[in-house]
């Protein structure tokens, strides 16, 4: 036997409203019961170390300019040659040098008189980048090049190989710090920190190349050896950490 609609939509609506009833009180029921939060005290800190570089990295090269693009190839090839010879000569080996860039452009100028663009020529560039372990070698390899036809000094940069020990200071160094910070706050607030909670690694700074300025001299017999001074690079590290605190 059906019901009329009235008394369906009635019963339905009331079935509703108790459902409802048993949610909130489920819900509110629920939340009494949750403790309390724990009193923390979050911490940023962040550790570095100071590192000698172990590798030293030239970049070299030979600009040419001749009227046709053959013949400034031909050039920088013969001057490129002789370069590669004096760093081989330090006993570089050829699995350390390799071509970083080669070029052949026009070279142009724009001529007010006549109105129009005059190709005066080519330009050819050959750069190759030399690797060595041997720091004191960076004078001598920079030396070698512009004695025997090199124009150009691209770059001088000195790197570390691996940098994990050095991570991994920097890291201790981070958390120690954040720790002490942590113990500092506590006891100013009237308390003291009883846990660790969390602790996260938000960045870490690789050892970047650092790139040390050089300038072309005018290559002569007597000429001086290039000084060059490799310092120190920085690795770093930076961490969230969050401390249980407790009152005393």
């Amino acid at each position: 036997m059906s019901l009329p609609a009235s008394r369906f939509a009635t019963a339905l609506l009331r079935t509703s409203v108790v459902a409802f009833a048993f949610a909130v009180v489920a819900v509110t029921a629920h939340a009494q019961i949750l403790p309390p939060p724990i009193p923390q005290i979050s911490v940023q800190a962040r550790g570095e170390v100071q590192v000698a570089p172990d590798r030293a990295r030239v970049q070299v090269g030979v600009e040419t300019q001749a009227k046709t693009a053959a013949a400034a190839a031909a050039d920088n090839s013969k001057k490129q040659t002789a370069v590669l010879a004096a760093i081989r000569a330090l006993g570089i080996p050829a699995s350390a040098i390799s071509t970083q860039n080669y070029s052949v452009s026009p070279v142009q100028r724009y001529d007010e008189k006549e109105r129009r663009v005059i190709l005066d020529g080519y330009r050819v560039s050959n750069i190759v980048q030399v690797e060595t372990d041997k720091l004191e070698q960076a004078g001598s390899i920079i030396d070698a090049a512009l004695n025997n036809g090199s124009n150009r000094i691209a770059g001088l940069d000195f790197l570390v190989k691996d940098a994990a020990k050095a991570r991994d200071a920097a890291l201790t160094e981070a958390v120690e710090s954040a720790r002490r910070q942590a113990d500092v706050a506590a006891g100013a607030a009237g308390g003291r920190i009883t846990e660790l909670l969390e602790v996260s690694v938000n960045d870490f700074e690789r050892p970047q190349p650092r790139q040390v300025m050089t300038m072309a001299k005018v290559a002569s017999s007597d000429a001086s050896s290039t000084p060059i001074s490799e310092g120190t690079t920085t690795v770093a590290v930076t961490v969230s950490t969050r401390w249980r605190f407790e009152k005393r």
